[in-house]
């Protein structure tokens, strides 16, 4: 068999070119006039094991809610961390734990959560829906009892003999109740040092702090007391009851600091006074205090907390304190 080969030309160069060109650039059939962009399926509408976020991209992050305030969504991923997103921007969201809603107005609501068209459902026993605008806070977890505390003690003991006998011993406790609505702080702080038999320092301050929110920032004290007792300050026993208002400067998972003040009421017995005199004096008085706690790392903390307290001379007049530590 013979075939016959003939050379090309310019024209038949060109036509060559142009059909390869073609080829290259045409659109596979997929993507054919009236063919949609394709994007993942979305998760299931109530998942059971991830926590589910869409984002204004169109992305889904799967993992744990860990709390919202102040706007922001804090999220834990396994793959990118923890992330803050603007609660404006969370398009929808599918929770698989049970979470607790605060709106600004109204009781807080407890269930799974379900967001979307800027509606937020609560699914529970039944089913409660905000708009996403009216939420102020939401937390991880069912409101038993037990999830509202959190605390920590600490101590430390010296004891010295030799030239010099010493004993020495200081304690911390710390309790926090805390909800969506409203927080109870309870402190106590003692300290005691004997050196050759003889005290050189015994005082005890026990205080209690209970706020409820009015805002996501402004709350008020019912009730803010302490009891202090300092022999070498000449107090047998001092209380101080007050109420006020206070501003929540920030609040975060890592960082909480609070500002607040009021009016209150002081009385104070002495360990001694002169012969005729008596033992105890009170009078009203302006408090105010500050506290700011700072996660450093996930094993770290720092607080600092600064109060005054301003009563009449004859119960002590201007009195303060401040407390610096870690833990």
């Amino acid at each position: 068999m013979q075939r016959e080969f003939r050379a090309l030309g310019p024209r038949d160069v060109l036509l060559t070119i142009a059909a390869l060109a073609l080829a290259w650039t045409a659109p596979p059939a997929f993507a054919q006039e009236g063919a949609k962009a394709w994007t993942p399926p979305p998760p299931a509408e109530m998942p059971d094991k991830f926590d589910w976020v869409q984002v204004p991209s169109g992305e889904w992050l799967g993992g744990e809610v860990k709390v919202m305030y102040e706007g922001k969504l804090e999220f834990d991923s396994d793959e990118v961390g923890i992330i803050k997103i603007d609660w404006e921007d969370i398009v929808e969201m599918r929770s698989a734990r049970v979470l607790e809603v605060r709106p600004e107005i109204g009781e807080s609501a407890t269930g799974k959560v379900f967001i979307k068209d800027q509606k937020v459902s609560i699914i529970g026993d039944t089913t409660v829906v905000f708009d996403q605008g009216e939420v102020l806070a939401m937390t991880a977890g069912i409101p038993r009892e037990r999830n509202f505390w959190s605390g920590e003690v600490s101590g430390s003991a010296n004891y010295q003999s030799g030239n010099t006998d010493k004993e020495t011993f200081n304690a911390r406790m710390f309790a926090q109740r805390r909800t969506v609505e409203q927080a109870m702080i309870f402190e106590y702080i003692g300290n005691y040092d004997e050196t050759e038999n003889t005290e050189t320092e015994n005082n005890h301050r026990l205080t209690g702090d209970w706020a409820r929110y009015i805002t996501n920032r402004w709350f008020w004290t019912p009730v803010t007391a302490e009891y202090f007792k300092d022999k070498f300050q000449n107090i047998e026993h001092r209380t101080t009851l007050g109420t006020g208002i206070g501003y929540e400067i920030i609040d975060t998972s890592e960082t909480t600091w609070r500002v607040s003040g009021g009016p209150a009421y002081t009385k104070t017995w002495f360990e001694e006074v002169p012969a005729g005199e008596s033992d105890s004096e009170d009078s009203f008085a302006l408090q105010g205090k500050t506290r700011l706690d700072h996660e450093l790392t996930d094993d770290i903390d720092v607080w600092w907390d600064y109060r005054l307290l301003w009563a009449n001379e004859d119960t002590g007049g201007y009195t303060h304190r401040m407390e610096l530590g870690t833990s």
